[in-house]
């Protein structure tokens, strides 16, 4: 161990269990949001002039033709939500991913060429990513999962291929040197990546938590075949005993899922806001109603980042458009859809029933804190409902929804899902998350979405799947 510091569909307008296999060419290829196969598939689909699959295809290569010019620093800080603009998700992460998309939609191995080049670049001249600047666990947060999935669609296209990047895992080597592109591009992102966005995973319960166990999840994930990793969990000293934790790709994969849950379910404590709602008191917490604590309500609210526009115990959102809870479910929509392309639906499918009257918990400042928690909660189905069919606020993070809404249209729950398509403005492009959601997940009136291809999570499988 090293330790780390185009097949054509039967029917343009019916999609049915039959189709199913040729969803699956291209298999070296994990699949994140879509894989080669799904992506031969839609741009059959938009050669055929289908809706809204012939939009969203050209509105990704007008991306892709976009340039790539952006500067890299040795020493990555982030000065604000924007920056480094070559990992910002309606910048460099867009101009990017959508070159690794159009690779498939087109065939044209100049676009796998570009995306290649532009990894290199990345791990080539980012030595490091700073500790110190906060800023960096969101903003990589947001970016990381597009850097992974860029990659994993030009897996068949840069076997083999060389490149230079960092030879070692240890941070205090910084050895720039040649070798295999996947491996060099799996060391980057595992020594300077990975315990920068462990940071929130652990410590934060809003959206920057949902965006670190997203973006963690992501890298662990690719990851699967690096029995040499040991991953280091960023841990706050009052947690651990003063130590972080290390974990293989498997464990931390898992760690990943286990923490969501948490988080969405109550079981968490956010140790990164001075204003938390977990400390239930202060100015956040309104004396209309009992406090609340961080999680997805009952009633599908998200306490700390309701904060930021109302209060942690609101019953339901006020009507006025509220940014950061879109923000948190669009992370938190990725990482389910990645868990569902490994077989596991809990995430979109979770909702914690169990009634808890006396919930007791340590807070950020030491104290007991007993709070009730209660049965329905945890929910991204009900989380949506209460800005969509609840607040009837606007919903303006579209290609998230655009997943969710592929999901829940035909294994919803609660009712309402059909009143979500109503909010879709197509095609989507970028937001703080998930890239081009209708060109992935979008379809057509009358067609039935399947579920998508699957390969095992890492631990479970010890050789990739053909």
């Amino acid at each position: 161990m090293v330790l780390l510091c185009f097949g054509a569909l039967k029917s343009p307008a019916v999609v049915s269990a039959d189709d199913a296999p040729a969803l699956t060419e291209g298999r070296s290829s994990r699949g994140y949001l879509t894989t080669p196969g799904e992506l031969h598939v839609i741009a059959e689909k938009a050669r055929q002039g289908l809706q809204p699959y012939a939009s969203a295809v050209t509105n990704v290569l007008a991306w892709a033709a976009r340039d790539w010019d952006f500067s890299l620093d040795e020493h990555e800080t982030c000065r604000n939500s924007d920056n480094p603009a070559w990992i910002d998700e309606t910048r460099g992460i867009a101009t990017l991913y959508s070159r690794a998309l159009a690779y498939h939609l087109t065939g044209e191995s100049r676009y796998a060429e570009e995306v290649e080049d532009i990894l290199e670049k990345i791990m080539t001249n980012v030595r490091s990513v700073s500790e110190r600047e906060q800023q960096c666990q969101l903003n990589f947060g947001w970016g990381s999962p597009e850097l992974v999935a860029s990659a994993d669609l030009i897996e068949d296209y840069w076997r083999d291929h060389r490149c230079t990047g960092p030879v070692s895992l240890l941070l205090e080597v910084t050895t720039i040197d040649t070798g295999d592109c996947k491996t060099l591009f799996q060391n980057w992102l595992a020594r300077n990546i990975y315990p920068i966005v462990s940071y929130a995973a652990v410590h934060n319960q809003s959206n920057w938590g949902a965006a670190g166990t997203n973006a963690s999840g992501y890298i662990a994930d690719y990851l699967w075949d690096r029995s040499d990793i040991l991953l280091v969990q960023r841990i706050l000293p009052e947690l651990n005993e003063g130590g972080n934790t290390l974990l293989t790709p498997a464990e931390a994969y898992r760690r990943s899922v286990a923490l969501m849950l948490a988080r969405n379910n109550g079981f968490r404590v956010d140790y990164h806001s001075s204003r938390t709602c977990d400390v239930l008191s202060g100015e956040q917490q309104s004396s209309e109603w009992m406090p609340v604590k961080s999680q997805i309500t009952e009633n599908g609210i998200i306490p700390e980042d309701a904060r930021r526009a109302e209060y942690c115990n609101i019953p339901r959102y006020g009507g006025e458009y509220e940014n950061y809870p879109q923000v948190n479910l669009n992370n938190n929509i990725q990482q389910c859809e990645l868990m569902l392309r490994r077989g596991d639906r809990s995430c979109y499918d979770n909702v914690a029933n169990d009634d808890i009257p006396e919930y007791s918990y340590r807070d950020p400042d030491g104290d007991m804190q007993t709070t009730h928690l209660y049965p329905g909660r945890g929910s991204i189905e009900r989380a949506i409902n209460a800005v969509i069919i609840d607040a009837h606020t606007e919903w303006r993070h579209d290609p998230a929804l655009e997943v969710a809404y592929r999901y829940y249209s035909q294994h919803g729950r609660l009712g309402h899902v059909d009143q979500w398509f109503a909010e879709l403005n197509r095609p989507s492009e970028c937001t703080q998350g998930i890239c081009f959601g209708t060109l992935t997940h979008g379809f057509a009136p009358g067609e039935i979405p399947v579920m998508p291809p699957t390969v095992p999570a890492p631990g479970f499988e010890t050789t990739q799947s053909g």
